[in-house]
């Protein structure tokens, strides 16, 4: 039993700490009291649960009043303080990605890698490529342990993708090239790609960003080294769209305007300069949505598949046939290789063979493909040989 006083004192209405509105833009902070002048807004972001990486005040919007006000003293007395009353608008941050100095802090941790040694193409037989699928992270989404399961998972996959490579070259296989490949959606994002993803992303837009660079850097690292070529491919995508973080549906600058193009960019004005990875060659798109490389002398067609219509073979083949009209690498393409539906699948369509990555996001974890589809997936990997070797022009796949 509490005294009359305390429950009285329980009993007393929550102090106002201010009031705040929030649109798809940005928004506005209201009469947020304060005993200190505010210089740094962090604190007032985390007050009203948003994220302070994602947003910025916009400077000429600040208006504050202050006032003096009794208080007392644990012994009695009493003293004046100084109370400050804030009211100021803030927007959402765009594109914070890795600044200058991050990527001079990328290049001198290049410079201190201990790398593998170059294994040259083992057993006979035509040149053959190893290619590694990385689709749809989406680092920072909140599901299946969020980012540390999501890292795990990814190193993990390193060892593995290690592991596969070793196997085929010991079976015999003249792999003397790495493709890496950023098969789409790479980060969560901030919103805009459906209405709880503002509420659920776990950092800011910079924060996923260099996660993505770290694990990108990793594979490099440990696997570029070990092949006479290397390419890295990476191809446009939903998530990572600029104009969308404001919390549009659709895109507000271009196609060409996603992360997951700079991201491939920094990648590559981060290893440049060493002579272990000046034989790696990367494809980064413009506006382009198909994306197409050379691999061990195949063809080979790359895209998110976001643009296309089904979620099948039907669909995927009645896609290409319209590209095909309007583009001759569509039906050159030997080999089709496409992520964004969470699953594997793959299917011989006779002029080309067609590969759909897994996510990386986690098992069972795709709510999006349960919703669309009532289907469960498996994260994982897709790894296979491209080539010569075969007349299918691939061979050993892998889900890893």
């Amino acid at each position: 039993m509490g005294s009359l006083a305390s429950k009285l004192e329980s009993k007393k209405p929550a102090e106002q700490i201010g009031s705040m509105e929030l649109g798809p833009e940005g928004g506005e902070f209201r009469d947020v009291k304060s005993d200190k002048p505010i210089t740094d807004w962090s604190e007032v972001f985390t007050r009203f649960n948003l994220d302070p990486e994602s947003f910025e005040i916009v400077d000429d919007t600040v208006r504050v009043s202050t006032w003096q006000q009794s208080k007392g003293l644990d012994d009695g007395s009493r003293d004046v303080v100084n109370l400050f009353s804030y009211r100021a608008q803030f927007r959402r941050c765009v594109s914070k990605g890795p600044t200058e100095a991050e990527i001079t802090a990328a290049r001198k941790r290049v410079q201190g890698w201990k790398l593998p040694k170059r294994i040259p193409g083992s057993g006979l037989g035509p040149e053959v490529a190893a290619v590694v699928n990385l689709a749809d992270m989406q680092a920072m989404k909140a599901e299946s342990g969020g980012i540390d399961a999501l890292l795990e998972r990814m190193y993990r996959g390193l060892e593995m993708t290690q592991e596969y490579i070793n196997r085929q070259r010991k079976s015999g296989r003249n792999i003397n090239e790495l493709v890496l490949v950023n098969n789409g959606d790479p980060f969560e994002g901030i919103a805009g790609n459906y209405a709880n993803q503002l509420h659920t992303v776990q950092g800011g837009l910079r924060a996923q960003q260099n996660h993505v660079l770290d694990i990108w850097e990793a594979y490099s690292r440990e696997l570029y080294p070990q092949f006479d070529k290397g390419q890295f491919v990476t191809v446009h995508c939903n998530h990572t769209q600029y104009g969308r973080q404001g919390g549009s549906a659709k895109s507000l600058t271009g196609d060409e305007d996603t992360g997951g193009a700079f991201l491939a960019e920094t990648l590559q004005r981060v290893l440049r300069g060493r002579a272990e990875f000046e034989h790696v060659k990367f494809t980064i798109p413009h506006d382009e949505m198909n994306v197409y490389a050379d691999v061990a002398g195949v063809p080979v067609g790359f895209n998110h598949g976001h643009k296309i219509p089904g979620n099948d073979a039907k669909g995927f083949e009645t896609w290409l046939n319209g590209q095909a009209r309007g583009d001759a690498k569509a039906h050159e393409a030997r080999i089709w290789i496409t992520a964004h539906r969470h699953h594997f699948a793959a299917w011989d369509l006779g002029s080309a063979m067609v590969f759909q990555c897994p996510s990386c996001e986690g098992d069972n974890s795709s709510k999006w493909l349960r919703d669309m589809t009532g289907k469960f997936s498996r994260s994982g990997i897709l790894a296979l040989l491209i080539g010569n070797h075969h007349p299918m022009g691939w061979s050993d796949n892998a889900f890893l």
